[in-house]
C-alpha cells in the first residue's frame, strides 16, 4: 500500500464506505488500506461496528426498509464538522452520533401513547392513571384509555358505569366520553352511569363538572346530577336527594342525611328492586338522617320505623310503612 492510499483513507471516507456513499475507485482504496496492517484493520472494524449500532437505532420503530442513510450520514456531517473545529477524535464521532439518534430513541419511545382496555365482567375493578386519577368501575363496564396523557385534554371512553377521582389539572382538563354524551372536569369526584338503555346520568359528589351533548350542555356541581334521556335527546340538571344511591354499588352503603321518606323509599326500591308504599301521604315529607350499610330491607324498614314512629309490614309483592305523620 503507498503512503498516497494510507493518507487517503480518512474517517469521512470510512464512513461513506460503510454508507455505501463511496465510487469504485475509493471502495478499492478502501479495502486496500485495509489490508496494509492490523493497524488498519482494526479501525476498520471499529467503524464498522459503531455504524451498525447507528442502523440499529435508526431503524428502531421504522423497520429495516425504511433505515434512512441519509438522515444518518447527515448526522455525522454535523458532528464531523464540529470535530474539525474542536480536535474530536472520529471515536468521540460515532459516540456523539449514537447520543444524539438515541436521544432521539428515548423521545420516541417517551412520547409514544399506547391506547389501553379495561373491560370488568363480574366483578367490580379499580385502577389509577398516570396523572393520578383513581377510577373505580361497576360490572359489566369497559374503560379505554391512554398509558400517559399527551396535549390538552385527558380524554378516556367509558361503557357502562364508573366512579370517578380525577385529579386536579387546570392545564389539561379530564374528558369522558360515553356513547354520545362528553364530561369534562378539571378534578373532582362524581359517577357516570351509562347502563340503562334510555338515559345517562352523572351524579356529582364535590367539584364541577360539564355534561354536554349535541350542542346542549349542563354545568353540574355537588348535589346535583345531570340526567341526559336517548328517546327525547333532553339533557335536564336535577338536585339529588342525600340518599348516597348513585354510590351504592361501590359503597353498599346508603346514607340518608336529611333526606325526605319520600326519597328514602325512591333509594330503596331501587336499591332492593322492591316496591314500598306509605299508608299515609304527610309521610313522605318527614325527614330523617341514618346509614344503612349492606343491610337486610327488613332492617332498614325497622329502623325508618322506629325513628318516624312508623310500621312496616311485608304486602306480599310489596312492603307498606304505615303511621300518623311526622313525629313532633
Amino acid at each position: 500500500m503507498s503512503e498516497k492510499n494510507r493518507h487517503s483513507v480518512s474517517e469521512e471516507l470510512l464512513f461513506r464506505y460503510f454508507l455505501n456513499e463511496v465510487s469504485p475507485d475509493e471502495q478499492g482504496i478502501v479495502l486496500s488500506w485495509k489490508a496494509e496492517s492490523e493497524q488498519n484493520l482494526e479501525e476498520f472494524e471499529r467503524v464498522r461496528m459503531v455504524l451498525l449500532d447507528i442502523k440499529a437505532i435508526t431503524s428502531i420503530g421504522k423497520g429495516v426498509e425504511n433505515y434512512d442513510a441519509s438522515l444518518a450520514w447527515k448526522k455525522f456531517q454535523q458532528v464531523n464538522h464540529a470535530r474539525k473545529t474542536s480536535g474530536f477524535t472520529w471515536l468521540k464521532i460515532a459516540a456523539s452520533i449514537i447520543l444524539i439518534l438515541g436521544a432521539g430513541w428515548f423521545t420516541y419511545v417517551s412520547n409514544r401513547v399506547e391506547t389501553l382496555e379495561l373491560i370488568v365482567q363480574n366483578e367490580q375493578q379499580a385502577i389509577e392513571l398516570e396523572d393520578g386519577s383513581k377510577i373505580s368501575l361497576n360490572e359489566g363496564s369497559q374503560l379505554i384509555y391512554p398509558d400517559k396523557f399527551k396535549g390538552s385534554n385527558r380524554k378516556v371512553q367509558l361503557k357502562g358505569e364508573a366512579y370517578f377521582e380525577v385529579a386536579h389539572n387546570p392545564g389539561q382538563p379530564f374528558l369522558i366520553e360515553t356513547d354520545e354524551v362528553e364530561v369534562q372536569v378539571l378534578g373532582t369526584k362524581f359517577n357516570v352511569n351509562n347502563t340503562n338503555k334510555d338515559s345517562v346520568v352523572v351524579s356529582v359528589d364535590s367539584g364541577k363538572v360539564r355534561m354536554s351533548v349535541g350542542g346542549k350542555e349542563e354545568i353540574l356541581t355537588a348535589g346535583y346530577r345531570g340526567v341526559y334521556y336517548r328517546s327525547t335527546e333532553l339533557l335536564v340538571k336535577i338536585e339529588t336527594a342525600n340518599t348516597g344511591m348513585h354510590n351504592y354499588w361501590r359503597t353498599k352503603t346508603l346514607a340518608f342525611k336529611g333526606a325526605t321518606v319520600s326519597e328514602a323509599v325512591d333509594a330503596i326500591q331501587k336499591v332492593y328492586g322492591v316496591k314500598v308504599k306509605l299508608s299515609n301521604p304527610e309521610i313522605a315529607n318527614c325527614k330523617i338522617n341514618v346509614d344503612f350499610e349492606d343491610e337486610e330491607i327488613e332492617h332498614v324498614l325497622e329502623i325508618i320505623g322506629e325513628t318516624l314512629n312508623l310500621v312496616w309490614s311485608n304486602q306480599g309483592d310489596s312492603y307498606l310503612l304505615a303511621g300518623y305523620g311526622c313525629p313532633q
